[in-house]
């Protein structure tokens, strides 16, 4: 490929393409009958492809009206949304050829990976990582739930609940969800395992991994600021949600389980799962609706850049706050732990955040007009969960209209590939611009209170 092709290769377009048609794909290979148990209109198996490509979790049928080869396609749905369409396309690629150096940097583009001469060795982790986690889990969800249900059966759903925890889709084949294991130490342990390794990032456990390497053979390893920031904030994150969550919920939701430790344990089950998987240990109908807000908080928030959950992103969330903080204290430059943000990431920043705020408000004010049935918070909360791809919903999705459901699947679309997207979207529009036009223009204050 030719440095002009290059030039003006567009990854934000690819990935947005790739995204379309692995959804077109999957609503194809549901509407076999194979894959029902009966008649499903086409706009609820278009829905349920998206939903599952883009991890949501959100239905407009029961998942009983597929069959097990219906299942099987969602599941694969799940794992191409997890790790990516692109990630498996070139693992599959360098498995036959040696990938070219425009290959590399395509890739290294489309992941938003700087060291592009070692795609191939990130994408072989990324892979390995996931098959052994997916693996591990799988069994260990099998010993827990093996006597409910017959082998052959017990076995798929242990792979399936172990892939759907891993890729933070949230999704689930058991009759009442995780309320049915909330006071099962294993199930609760290995999901929230699951949901920990696939939230913190593929990156962020290769560099872990290479920092423990080191400091075995006793060679000095410093972590890198991206890495420490996705740590203490997913640390931070979960444990307030799990405290909040304890507070608003333990004489409501959690008033049934006795036992203090399996009520901690919930509580921190459920303030992790609430930052974007969607698994809850209670009926919706039990939570509070300020609970319900706060899970739009930390899902909206979600997990680290380059991990199978979605949301703004944990990094984008803290450099948000850091320039906040700037502005208060009357800094020029923004700072997090003594290293200045360069000015172009604060730009970046500021714009996720508040085109993700304003995507939900222009769902919401859609469904609004369309939903006419339903009163605000329900809607409100039917958009935050799609866009952050939470898969939570107060019982309003399969009473969804056909516009409603259109709008839906397109946030669950947006909120899947937009930071990303929109990331890669202004790199290709600063370079554009600065291509085309070195000056500035002259300096002027304006009134801002």
């Amino acid at each position: 490929m030719g440095s002009r092709k290059l030039r003006h290769f567009s990854p934000a377009r690819i990935i947005l393409l790739s995204i379309i048609a692995t959804i077109i794909i999957g609503t194809v290979l549901l509407a076999l009958p194979i894959a029902r148990t009966g008649p499903i209109p086409l706009i609820d198996l278009f829905f349920a492809s998206a939903s599952a490509t883009c991890v949501t979790g959100l239905f407009t049928i029961p998942l009983s009206d597929f069959s097990f080869f219906g299942h099987c396609v969602l599941l694969g749905l799940i794992q191409i949304g997890g790790i990516g369409l692109i990630t498996l396309t070139v693992f599959f690629m360098s498995l036959f050829v040696n990938l070219g150096m425009a290959t590399k940097l395509i890739t290294g583009q489309l992941l938003d990976i700087e060291q592009w001469k070692h795609v191939k060795k990130i994408i072989l982790f990324i892979i390995l990582l996931t098959i052994s986690t997916e693996l591990i889990g799988a069994f260990f969800t099998f010993i827990a739930i093996r006597s409910d249900y017959t082998t052959s059966h017990a076995l798929f759903l242990s792979i399936f609940h172990s892939i759907s925890s891993f890729c933070n889709a949230g999704i689930s084949l058991f009759p009442e969800g995780m309320k049915s294991y909330n006071q099962n130490y294993l199930m609760l342990l290995t999901t929230m395992a699951l949901i920990i390794v696939g939230g913190l990032g593929f990156l962020t456990w290769r560099e872990l991994f290479s920092y423990w390497e080191c400091r075995a053979k006793k060679i000095q390893y410093c972590l890198s600021r991206s890495t420490k920031i996705i740590i203490i904030g997913s640390i931070l994150i979960t444990c307030i949600s799990a405290i909040l969550f304890w507070i608003l919920e333990r004489n409501h939701a959690l008033s049934s389980i006795n036992n203090p430790i399996l009520v901690a344990l919930n509580s921190l089950f459920q303030g992790l799962a609430l930052r974007g998987t969607g698994y809850t240990i209670a009926n919706i109908w039990q939570l509070h609706t300020v609970t319900l807000f706060l899970a739009m908080i930390v899902a909206f928030i979600g997990f680290a850049p380059g991990s199978t959950g979605s949301g703004v992103k944990v990094t984008t969330f803290a450099l948000f706050l850091a320039t906040i903080r700037a502005a208060i204290t009357g800094r020029t430059a923004v700072e997090i732990n003594e290293r200045t943000i360069p000015l172009d990431q604060v730009y970046k920043a500021i714009a996720i955040v508040s085109l993700g705020i304003g995507w939900i408000f222009f769902t919401t004010f859609f469904l609004l007009i369309t939903e006419t049935y339903s009163s605000f918070f329900p809607l409100f909360f039917e958009a935050g969960s799609a866009f952050a791809t939470l898969g939570i919903s107060t019982g309003i999705t399969a009473a969804l209209s056909l516009p409603g459901k259109l709008i839906i699947i397109l946030s669950m679309i947006m909120g899947r590939i937009g930071s990303l997207t929109l990331i890669l979207a202004l790199r290709t529009l600063a370079l554009e611009r600065k291509a085309s036009a070195e000056f500035s223009y002259p300096e002027e204050r304006i009134l801002l209170s």
